[in-house]
Parts: structure tokens; sequence; C-alpha cells
């Protein structure tokens, strides 16, 4: 380990990181995350050393953790009784929940739909569990093919709000109804429509319900860092009964806890601040023209991208478009030598475009003209 001063340092760190792609362009065009807003920023460096893993030591950050769970779990219906950590994304949210219903149900199959986070892919090779992919209809779970294959073996259902590729909802409340019938548990990955179905609702873009408002749900993994604004990371996975958490607690001597129910031991206080700070900096009303913002743009964009003759896969639902292509994976490394970064999505053979807030309208003209020159 070589000792360099701190100008030496923070020189190579500069190189180092001026070789990234920013947010703060504008080009970065294909991811769920965006720049964190600087509320949020200045929130996270004042709670840098908290660790939610030891509440005992930083009771003021468990504090302002339950005060995130319970805005979020008000943003989602969460009924009395609710419970919440922070969690590190999506990934580990989801992972929490099929670790939850492997104990809970004592069985090994989770139905998925075929559009499912690879996340899930994760979880069946850490928890022996069998994934049982069920099929798509219009790009969402196929509600007939589900009622055929859910059964006595079934842990739970996934069900997706907001899917990577397209950003479509599944429709949960049918997937809901099947799952209180048999009993099943349903776990919804809304990491990133969770920040954006309740607003859309509100702007009159759906009235699909994809949250606690639908029985069956029983636990929700949602992305603070992606359309929440917060930093990177910034998670939350949040269950309908606290007392779902028991089929993974475990004793935690060498902390000032009793029990840890977490994936992770050592969890970054730093992110609940964060996000404390930019959700009652936006409020309610803020959020939702943020989401009015994103979606105007997303529409503006869809129609040009029709103009100039290119097809979409799907018709937006939030702030997700999907444009078919030749050949995706050379599309994208095209337009990466133009200093474009788009998302790829092989199933469908597509380029993704997210919409988030960084994205600059001004910018949207010249990566259409670099798109088509690159398909032409």
């Amino acid at each position: 380990m070589e000792k360099k001063n701190k100008e030496e340092l923070f020189k190579e760190l500069s190189d180092a990181h001026a070789k990234d792609f920013s947010f703060s362009s504008g080009r970065i065009l294909g991811s769920m995350c965006t720049q964190p807003h600087p509320i949020a920023i200045e929130a996270y460096k004042m709670f840098i050393e908290t660790n939610l893993g030891d509440p005992g030591i930083f009771p003021g950050t468990k504090k302002i953790e339950d005060e995130v769970v319970g805005m979020i779990g008000n943003m989602l219906h969460a009924p009395p009784g609710f419970y919440g950590k922070m969690v590190a994304g999506g990934t580990e949210g989801n992972l929490t929940a099929l670790w939850i219903y492997k104990k809970m149900m004592k069985r090994k199959e989770v139905i998925v739909p075929e559009h499912a986070h690879f996340s899930f892919q994760k979880a069946s090779s850490l928890m022996d569990v069998k994934l049982k992919v069920i099929k798509s209809k219009k790009h969402v779970m196929d509600v007939q093919a589900l009622k055929k294959g859910i059964s006595d073996n079934t842990a739970c259902v996934v069900a997706v709000a907001g899917t990577t590729n397209l950003g479509l909802i599944d429709p949960i409340e049918e997937i809901g109804e099947i799952c209180e019938k048999k009993g099943v548990p349903l776990h919804v990955d809304a990491a990133f429509g969770g920040f954006v179905i309740p607003f859309l609702k509100e702007l009159g873009y759906t009235n699909k319900k994809f949250d606690f408002e639908v029985d069956g749900v029983k636990s929700i993994a949602i992305d603070p860092h992606k359309m929440g604004l917060s930093v990177i990371p910034s998670g939350c996975f949040l269950v309908r009964k606290k007392s779902m958490l028991d089929f993974i607690s475990v004793k935690s001597p060498c902390t000032h806890t009793r029990m840890h129910f977490s994936l992770l031991g050592t969890r970054p206080g730093a992110s609940a601040a964060a996000t404390y700070a930019v959700m009652k900096y936006f409020g309610k009303e803020g959020y939702k023209e943020v989401v009015k913002k994103c979606m105007k743009l997303t529409m503006e964009m869809a129609m040009e991208i029709k103009k100039r003759g290119m097809k979409l896969i799907a018709e937006p639902e939030m702030n997700i478009l999907s444009i078919k292509v030749s050949d995706a994976r050379k599309v994208a490394m095209d337009l990466a030598e133009r200093k474009w970064k788009v998302g790829v999505d092989e199933e469908n053979n597509a380029i993704r475009i997210v919409v988030m807030p960084h994205v600059k309208k001004k910018l949207i003209g010249a990566f259409l003209s670099d798109l088509q020159e690159v398909i032409e």
C-alpha cells in the first residue's frame, strides 16, 4: 500500500471520477437513478458516521428512519400495524421478502413474472428457492396463467409496479385477489414505480391500485434513490404486519440492541437522513410536480420518436420509453461512443430511455438525431 499526500491522492481520485458519466450532463438516459437533490446530499453528510444497525448508539437516527418509513407507508396506504426498514435498495428489499416467505410459509417455490428484476435470480441462488416463471401477456403478468400456476407449494407471488424495461404495472388488484383466495402472500417490487404511481394517479395518468390498498399485498420494496431524489443507495422495505419480521429475526449480542431483522448488519443512517430531508423538502405537491414534468417530457419524446418513424415497444405508462431497433446492444455501444448512455432491453431488442429529473429537454433532439444516424 503506497502512501500518498493529500494533493496526489485527490488528483488521482479526480482523474478517476472524470472518466465517469455524470447525471448533471443530461446524457445518462438509461438509468433509473438520478442526481441526488442538494438537500439530500447535505443531510447525508451530517449523518455520515451513523449506523442504523446499532440504534442504541444512534437513537436520533433511528427516529429519523421511523419517520421515513411512516411517510412512505402513508404514501403506500399502509394499514395500522405495518412496519418497515431502510435497505440498500430494491435488490435487498426483494431478497428480504423471499427470505421471510420461505420461512413463514415453509415452502420453496416463488412465482415471478418473466419480466421480474434479476434480483430474484440472486434470491433463488442464495436461498435455495425455485422460481416459477409466469409468461407475460401484453408485457405484464398473465392473470390466467397465474391462476393455473399458483398452488399449495407457492411460498409467495411477486408482482412488479414499474417494470424495468417498459415501466408497466402488473394487474396487481387481480393478482392480489387470487393470492388472497389461495392464502399466498403477494410481494410488490415497486422499486421504481413506488415514487411515481401515487402521483400518476393524482395527475390522471392511471387509476391502478398497486400497494397496500390491495388486500393481498403483504410487502413492498421501494427505492427513494430513484424518483425520490435521495442519495444512492436508499431503499425501503415495508411489511403489512411487524410480526412478519419475526421469521428472520436473530439475536445481536454484539450491538446495543437485542434483535436484528435485516439482511445487512451495518446500515447507513445517512441514507435515512437524506431521504427524510428530501421527502420533507418536496412534500406531496413537490413530488407531484417532479412526476408531472417527467411525464410531460416522456409524452413529448414519444411523439417525436413516432414522427421520426421509429417504433415504441409499448405506450408509456410511466416515464420509461422502449424504442425498437435491429441490434440493441450494438446501438447502445455506438451511442456510448457519442457520449449517450441508454439502457438495453435484449428481450424486446430495444433501447430503454428513462426520463428522470436530470434528463434535459434541450438535448432530446440531439439524442434522437444521433440515434437515427446510428440505426441507419
